[in-house]
């Protein structure tokens, strides 16, 4: 199974499930096995894992740091959580602050998809006026004995040089719409691009 860092989501979902198993008096393996069984895909194996370490004499801690599947920071708060005595308290902590984190990521992506599709369409909309609109006034002068002239006709000027690249730039706008569906669709690209996007 390959070992990378969790997400802040499922870091939240960690902590905050084993928390609520130990307020309920369930202890830490049994803990880990029913979270396993209401777990899917790699998650469950992840806590089927943990808990047969739990079940070998090991300590969650020492599981957690093990598995590699934990920041340090993470490993150490429930380290200091065990030595005090306060293992749940650690644990709710750790939630909140990743729940605290995913949510803040979340207001970052909103803040950077809502404008980014909005400059994109206005981007579109100035390649119709360019390529599609402009020609079309250009026409109209040229049969009045007329041309476009000053600012008018350097953004024709733009126009037909875009209108003549129009074929490679389409090229492109589907090979970066294919890249981004596939890092999408395929869960390594995705986890490389999110720990990029985190970094």
């Amino acid at each position: 199974m390959k070992k990378t860092i969790l997400s802040h989501r499922e870091m939240a979902g960690f902590c905050s499930g084993l928390a609520m198993l130990i307020h309920a008096g369930i202890g830490l393996s049994d803990g880990l096995y029913l979270l396993a069984e209401e777990a899917e895909g790699p998650e469950k194996g992840r806590y089927e894992m943990l808990a047969k370490a739990l079940d070998l004499g090991a300590q969650l801690s020492e599981a957690m740091t093990d598995c590699g599947w934990f920041p340090v920071y993470v490993c150490g708060m429930v380290r200091v959580g065990e030595m005090t005595g306060h293992t749940e308290e650690a644990l709710q902590s750790l939630a909140r602050y990743y729940q605290q984190r995913e949510e803040t990521d979340r207001q970052l992506r909103n803040a950077i998809t809502y404008p980014a599709i909005l400059l994109l369409m206005m981007v579109a909309v100035i390649l119709v006026l360019l390529v599609e609109v402009l020609p079309v006034f250009d026409g109209v002068y040229a049969s009045l004995g007329g041309s476009l002239t000053g600012i008018a006709g350097g953004l024709l000027r733009i126009g037909e040089a875009l209108d003549a690249v129009m074929p490679v730039l389409c090229g492109l706008l589907v090979l970066v719409g294919a890249a981004v569906l596939v890092g999408a669709t395929v869960p390594a690209l995705r986890d490389k691009a999110l720990a990029l996007w985190r970094k």
